[in-house]
């Protein structure tokens, strides 16, 4: 039996096999759709609802930071854990870098008075901006 040099060396292969490619692009995007939830690493809040929309005197977002209370007493600011006790000192930090400091304030609905009320009186003593987050009510 012998093969004909013809056949490998006379056709043109006129098709792109796109298989592989097609390999990669799904794994990226399975990479970037599981990877992309853990670069945001806020705690898990129950955020009260509110009946009013949010005001149209809106700050600077830059000098927005996020101040989250999470149900077990965890506190971040921003991305950072601070105890209860260090708040006002991160927080007068904080706003003698951004003078237009507004602290956003997500609590649990959980979270015990006193615990809302010392970090009420932490940004109060910084001297920041308070915002209290919430989510919008649903309309019936």
């Amino acid at each position: 039996m012998r093969r004909s040099s013809r056949s490998q060396h006379g056709t043109v292969l006129a098709e792109l096999n796109i298989t592989p490619l097609l390999d990669l692009v799904f794994v990226l995007l399975i990479i970037f759709m599981i990877t992309t939830p853990l670069l945001e690493q806020q705690l898990p809040v129950d955020l009260p609802k509110s009946s009013q929309s949010a005001s149209s005197n809106l700050p600077d977002p830059k000098s927005i930071v996020p101040l989250t209370i999470h149900k077990d007493g965890t506190v971040l600011i921003g991305q950072d854990s601070v105890g209860i006790q260090q708040l006002p000192g991160a927080l007068a930090r904080r706003k003698n870098a951004d003078p237009e400091l507004v602290v956003s304030l997500r609590a649990d609905s959980a979270v015990p008075y006193e615990t809302i009320f010392r970090a009420l009186e932490a940004v109060r003593s910084a001297g920041a901006r308070l915002d209290l987050a919430n989510l919008p009510d649903r309309p019936r």
